[in-house]
């Protein structure tokens, strides 16, 4: 009896233990269910966010042309005051005869990183009075050697008063600026009819690209309506930032990164110091994450925390960028934030206001009338940096160079000083740019009050991985997933 009764407790216990176990991991089950529907609920966002990237990228309605100047005259023959023509400014070089030859090379780089959707050839010429007139032709090579065949050829005869003219050579290849910064690159100018003397005022490509701004859907948030149900749950929201927007850790300048900390209330003999620390920092190891900032000697959390949202490793790096020649991350006016656009003027000398002058105006001037370029000669354009800067009176136009030219100068990543007869200044913070390359984007997804967020690099092509630095052959990415 006893044993029977033994046997019995025994034979419950068991069968308790089992029942248990067995809702115990049905339960673990039930969660493994639930945080894998999570995670592709938040996936989902994600792809709608790059969706929203794609979308901008292959329907963009916003553009920007530039008069795309060249730096070098080398090489060109028997051409009066030849320099002249790499500024659009009614200072003429003199063609006389038909054995003369212009020649222009190494051009503007503040557009690398945009996506070109037309070019043209661009001249601006006249003729002198009388004879029998002057017809002007211009033509362009790829490869160092003219004629070459396939390429189209701007055939002009000239007036009496300094002209545009232009030809569309966009069907002549697919254009990017890798062939454009190569230095076979050349424009050509020639007289072959007529003698009378040709007066050049420039020889330049008329780009057409596209840009990003902070009026598109993308930045806005306009792309979607949240909460957005998907299946059992919803997507809570997704945030789109460009990096572009950013400072790069890799490249900035001692006095950009000093400034941003300051901007952001880190006492300034502290800014100093880290902004110091890395530089030396890079210089031994390039930064791979913004999370490695903290390794940087002296970065408090406190610190950091003020810092992470202004600085990138991602964003695009420009390796022809010039005076002082290297490599830096352009920023891009049209969505940079008021710290790092008043980081960016900070070091240059100006009036004690006058960098937060330009970051109001800026700020004020974009919301309603994006950047799309940084000069242009075509006086239809008033969307340019150049012709913005020139309008602001509280900067100083007296001096060589004055506060007009030095904010022009910073902000040019070309060879050219902004006037012909300026001396120059060179850069000390870094130049603007009118495109995005790389988003972080945070998608947020709920079922049931359990939730995941995903945050992640993405590029405008779908690109999960990036090269962080200069010379970066091992590409990186970059995501984090957290339940809150």
């Amino acid at each position: 009896m006893l044993f029977t009764f033994i046997l019995m407790i025994t034979l419950t216990s068991l069968v308790a233990a089992l029942l248990f176990f067995t809702t115990y991991e049905t339960r673990d089950i039930g969660f493994q269910i639930e945080d894998m529907k999570l995670l592709n609920l938040a996936e989902a966002g994600l792809q709608r966010a790059l969706r929203a990237i794609r979308d901008d990228v292959l329907t963009t309605t916003q553009t920007g042309a530039a008069d795309v100047r060249g730096s070098d005259t080398t090489g060109s023959a028997s051409v009066t005051n030849v320099d002249r023509i790499r500024y659009i400014d009614g200072s003429t070089a003199t063609i006389n005869n038909n054995a003369d030859v212009a020649l222009l090379k190494t051009y503007d780089v503040n557009y690398a990183n945009t996506r070109i959707t037309s070019v043209f050839l661009g001249v601006r010429a006249s003729r002198a009075s009388g004879g029998t007139g002057a017809t002007i032709q211009v033509s362009y090579t790829t490869n160092g050697s003219f004629p070459e065949g396939g390429n189209t050829v701007l055939t002009q005869a000239l007036t009496t008063t300094l002209t545009d003219y232009t030809a569309n050579i966009s069907s002549d290849r697919a254009w990017n600026w890798t062939t454009i910064m190569n230095t076979n690159f050349i424009l050509r100018a020639a007289r072959t009819a007529g003698n009378r003397d040709i007066s050049l005022d420039a020889l330049y490509l008329r780009i057409t690209y596209g840009i990003d701004t902070n009026t598109e859907s993308w930045y806005t948030g306009g792309f979607a309506t949240f909460p957005l149900s998907l299946g059992a749950g919803t997507i809570q929201s997704i945030s789109l930032t460009a990096e572009q927007g950013k400072v790069h850790l890799n490249t900035a300048s001692q006095s950009l990164l000093r400034y941003l900390m300051e901007e952001r209330g880190i006492a300034s003999v502290t800014a100093n110091s880290l902004a110091t620390n890395i530089v030396t920092y890079r210089t031994a190891k390039p930064f791979d994450t913004v999370e490695e900032l903290q390794q940087s000697s002296g970065m408090t959390t406190a610190n950091y925390d003020l810092i992470k949202g202004y600085v990138t490793v991602y964003s695009f790096i420009n390796t022809n960028a010039a005076r002082p020649t290297g490599s830096r991350a352009p920023i891009n006016i049209n969505i940079a934030s008021r710290e790092v656009l008043e980081a960016i003027f900070d070091p240059l000398g100006l009036g004690a206001t006058d960098a937060a002058s330009l970051a109001t105006d800026i700020i004020n001037t974009r919301a309603t009338t994006p950047f799309t370029c940084f000069y242009s000669s075509n006086s239809a354009v008033t969307t340019d940096f150049y012709d913005f800067v020139r309008s602001r009176a509280y900067l100083s136009a007296i001096g060589d160079p004055d506060e007009q030219d030095i904010v022009l100068d910073n902000a040019d990543a070309s060879n050219l000083v902004p006037v012909s007869g300026s001396t120059g200044f060179n850069a000390v913070t870094t130049e603007f740019c009118y495109d995005t390359n790389a988003f972080k984007v945070e998608s947020l997804a709920d079922i049931q009050g359990r939730r995941m967020r995903i945050k992640m690099i993405l590029g405008d092509g779908g690109a999960h991985r990036f090269a962080t630095y200069n010379g970066d052959t091992s590409t990186t990415g970059w995501r984090k997933e957290n339940f809150e």
